[in-house]
Formats: structure tokens, sequence, C-alpha cells
């Protein structure tokens, strides 16, 4: 039969082994939850973002931006599909995809889940709706062609046409009414304000950034 002080002592390291346990499960809750756990898991495909971008729009082009936009996107999680059906890291869906194979043929067949394919396709997208949208300088375009790779080009273009002031995107242009739902307006709105200011400050080790500091209008 254990004695009093075998019981105590039992106790206390049923209890220390306890707390060690909750103390271990918060820790990691605090690490999985971070903004920086997400920057790590996204910063392996760094080398091919920055590959990619700077073949198509030359060597000061965002990379922490497009860094930025597939963390929004998909959390860097290359087998990932949305309730949407937004497929991969760029949560492309089926129509865009097909798409962008069109435009650029060089991609081959969409294969939203293949990284590589993924990586090439959305920062060509982007530069093909950049192309098409306006800006008084390349951080309020920048963040048009965000606008538009989320809603789709055609809304940026409509909200430019009637906006007072086409060329300034933040603060005016990007609060003119489209046809959009007020819910998808809003969420698409707000979608580059996440990826610039959001999310690219935890890729500028990477490269240049753009609309740092956030800008005043």
């Amino acid at each position: 039969m254990k004695t009093a002080y075998q019981r105590k002592v039992g106790l206390f390291r049923i209890f220390a082994n306890a707390t060690l346990a909750i103390v271990a499960v918060l820790c990691i809750a605090a690490i999985v939850t971070s903004p920086a756990f997400g920057a790590d898991v996204c910063t392996r495909y760094a080398a091919m973002v920055t590959r990619e971008a700077q073949a198509v729009n030359g060597i000061n082009t965002p990379v922490p931006m497009f860094l930025g936009q597939i963390r929004q996107e998909s959390t860097c999680r290359a087998d990932v599909t949305a309730s949407d059906n937004g497929r991969g890291l760029a949560q492309f869906m089926d129509g865009t995809s097909r798409q962008v194979a069109s435009l650029y043929p060089e991609l081959g067949p969409p294969d939203p889940y293949n990284p590589r394919w993924a990586i090439r396709a959305l920062i060509r997208y982007d530069t093909w709706i950049y192309s098409r949208v306006k800006g008084r300088n390349a951080c309020h375009r920048w963040a048009a062609a965000l606008k538009g790779y989320n809603a789709g080009p055609g809304y940026v273009q409509q909200a430019q046409a009637k906006s007072p002031d086409p060329l300034t995107w933040f603060g005016v242009t990007e609060f003119v009414l489209t046809r959009q739902s007020p819910q998808n307006f809003e969420y698409s709105r707000t979608y580059p304000h996440k990826i610039l200011f959001k999310h690219q400050p935890l890729f500028a080790a990477y490269g240049t950034t753009i609309c740092l500091p956030r800008p005043t209008t």
C-alpha cells in the first residue's frame, strides 16, 4: 500500500505532466496561427515565383506581392479545393484555367493543382489584367489588377469608366459600385488590401514591394 507521501508524489507527477501537455498544445497553436507560420509555408515557392515573375515582368517585379496573393488565395496549399471550386495554389476556377491556358499556350493544358503551372498562370494572368486597367502609378494599377483577378477585369473597367478619378484606385475608384452583389463587391474591394498590406510585408525580403508604405489616398 502506498504511503500518503507516495500518493502526493504521484499526484504531483500527473499534474506536472498534464501541465506540460497543455503548454505544448498552446505553443503549437500559437505557432500555427501566427502570420509567420503561413509565410514559412509559402516560402517554399519563393524561388519559383521569383524566377517566373522576373521572366515575365523584369527584375523589379513585385515578387512579395505575388507571394502574398498565393497566401491569400490558398494559404499556399497546392491541393486545396474551395467550396466554390477554386483549385490549387492560385484558386483558379475551371473557366479561368481554360482562359489562361488559351492566352498562354506555352503553359500547356490547365493543371491548377500543379504548383508550377499555377504560379506561372497566376503571374501571367495578373500581368494580362494589369495591361488592361489604369492607374496613376504602379501601386494603384496593381491594386486594380488584383481586384480584377478576384472579381473579373470587366468589373474594374466598369468602375474606372464611371469613376471621377479613374487613375486613383484607393479611396476613389475602389468604392465605385458595379453590378456585383454587395457581398462580392466588398470582398473583391478588400482583396487588394489583404494582399498588399497584410500578406506582402511577410515576404519583403524576396524583392521589390509595391504600395508600401500604405498610400494615403
